[in-house]
């Protein structure tokens, strides 16, 4: 995967979402527009996930050369969950404890698969 693809990306799907904030609203845009949002918050958290992952590589002088995408996938996940949760009216201590839980999981998943 290019070096530059998902921040090229992630800084697109940001221009989507502040367009969507300002000039639209839920009832307007409809379901398909709901879909777009909640891609372009993924799509824009896996940026910020995937910085946050290479920065911790290199302060720990790790190759983490093909994880980094995996564990990036994982961790934006866990804003979407919450996110979810939050439109669902079922927001709590317990939900976030539950999806940090879940995000740990995975990532302790992908370090022994990968391992």
């Amino acid at each position: 995967m290019p070096k530059r693809l998902i921040p090229v990306l992630s800084l697109l799907a940001a221009v989507v979402l502040l367009v969507m904030l300002n000039f639209t609203t839920p009832l307007d845009i409809g379901p398909l527009g709901v879909l777009v949002f909640f891609t372009a918050v993924y799509i824009v958290m896996l940026g910020v996930a995937q910085m946050f992952v290479r920065f911790g590589a290199k302060l720990t002088k790790r190759n983490l050369a093909q994880r980094e995408y995996l564990y990036s996938a994982v961790i934006a996940f866990g804003p979407i969950m919450l996110l979810l949760a939050q439109s669902l009216g079922s927001l709590s201590p317990v939900t976030v404890g539950l999806t940090v839980v879940f995000v740990f999981l995975a990532c302790f998943l992908i370090g022994k698969r990968a391992a």
